[in-house]
């Protein structure tokens, strides 16, 4: 299980720190920054395993590694799918997003299953239906921030990437209380 307050606590951090920080890549390095957001996120996951579950340092540490080469891979392939859609309209580019976000989660969902996963841990509340769900949450986050973060002229991709960690984070909260709650008589 995940100490909540703690991760949701190091989301919030990271988030404000990032936005402190400002917008800071070179455009031709935006695959790399999406390394950085994925390991962060890996990382208040990594930080955020309860007392109870022992999971050792190096499976942590290969989990955040694994995850920054997640969201480089995606984010590559949502550079590569804005190259064939172009710019006409804005449905090519939402498209590509929610697509991406919902791989995106999907994949990650699976590094968890595969590498955090403990019995009665973290992870063993992540079944396929949770994880549909939460796939369905970052699909509808990305799009709808990236909408609000064009009108608003925000710059640098933070606007985009917060809104996913929070509602990937989310469904996992929701698939662990909904466990967790499934569980108690």
């Amino acid at each position: 299980m995940l100490n909540y307050a703690r991760h949701f606590g190091l989301l919030g951090c990271f988030t404000a720190a990032l936005a402190v920080a400002g917008p800071r890549a070179a455009p031709g390095a935006i695959a790399f920054q999406f390394a950085l957001y994925g390991a962060l996120h890996a990382a208040a996951l990594a930080l955020s395993i309860a007392g109870g579950v022992t999971l050792a340092a190096g499976r942590r540490l290969l989990f955040v590694a694994l995850a920054a080469i997640l969201a480089l891979a995606t984010v590559r392939l949502g550079l590569l799918g804005l190259h064939f859609v172009g710019s006409a309209g804005s449905a090519g580019p939402l498209t590509i997003l929610a697509v991406c976000a919902s791989l995106g989660a999907l994949a990650y969902g699976a590094l968890i299953r595969g590498v955090l996963v403990t019995p009665g841990g973290i992870g063993a509340g992540l079944t396929f239906r949770s994880l549909a769900v939460t796939t369905l949450g970052c699909a509808a986050a990305t799009p709808a921030s990236f909408a609000v973060g064009r009108e608003l002229h925000a710059a640098g991709v933070l606007w985009l990437v917060a809104p996913w960690w929070f509602a990937f984070s989310g469904g996992l909260w929701f698939a662990d209380c909904g466990r967790a709650h499934r569980m108690t008589p």
